[in-house]
């Protein structure tokens, strides 16, 4: 497959402040991108701020800050969106509706948000990443809202791979990531955490954020991919 170089292209992450963004921001400045790695919290920003990438702050539910942060950045090769919020499981009699409007403003509208303002300022073939996610098409308890967005992204993925064109859009369904998402643990929990998991993959073992940035690497260089989203999953859609 004909891929092309990160080299000298501008990348901005949304959500890159730690885990997976964090690690696609480093990934594509590896690869010689100029990254722009973007944020809520600026304190959370200086781990990317330390390894030479360039920062900003953006509160991603809020549209005149996303539009503002995009005319300021300018051209653009490649967006990637990996904000999101924690939400915890609930069964729909008892779900917390101001929490669900506030995770499906920050995932959801957001990721819209970023695409409705870079796409414009993308470069012909440049591309769109959406970060959806394993409940999107595997039923679970008390997961609706996450059901929701994650369905309404890998949607999106397909229906704007069309109407952008020829901008590229996709998204990456990451399983299981041991990323700070999981909430406040110990080291000791998480590890519990962890094996347990593992022990439900196929794989075995559960993906790291660099593992996972993987996926919008390659998409970010793979010219013919769009309209699709990629499993980096560990495989947890067809296990058990």
């Amino acid at each position: 497959m004909t891929t092309s170089s990160l080299a000298n292209q501008a990348v901005a992450v949304f959500g890159a402040s730690s885990g997976i963004g964090l690690a696609v921001a480093r990934g594509a400045h590896a690869l010689g991108a100029r990254v722009i790695a973007i944020g809520r919290d600026r304190a959370r920003l200086q781990a990317a701020a330390d390894q030479g990438l360039r920062v900003a702050t953006c509160d991603i539910a809020d549209e005149a800050q996303v539009e503002a942060l995009l005319r300021d950045i300018g051209a653009l090769d490649h967006v990637v969106v990996t904000a999101g919020g924690v939400v915890g499981p609930s069964p729909l009699t008892a779900l917390d509706f101001d929490a669900a409007r506030e995770a499906i403003a920050t995932k959801l509208h957001g990721s819209l948000l970023v695409a409705k303002h870079a796409a414009p300022r993308l470069a012909r073939g440049g591309s769109i990443g959406f970060t959806t996610g394993l409940l999107g098409r595997k039923i679970a308890a008390n997961t609706v809202v996450k059901t929701v967005i994650n369905a309404g992204l890998e949607a999106a993925v397909r229906q704007l791979a069309r109407e952008l064109a020829p901008v590229r859009v996709y998204g990456v369904s990451p399983g299981p990531v041991d990323t700070a998402n999981w909430g406040p643990l110990s080291d000791d929990a998480r590890r519990e955490r962890a094996a347990k998991l593992a022990a439900t993959l196929p794989v075995g073992f559960m993906a790291s954020a660099d593992d996972t940035a993987q996926a919008y690497l390659f998409a970010m260089q793979a010219r013919a991919l769009t309209g699709t989203v990629i499993d980096l999953d560990s495989g947890a859609l067809v296990g058990a």
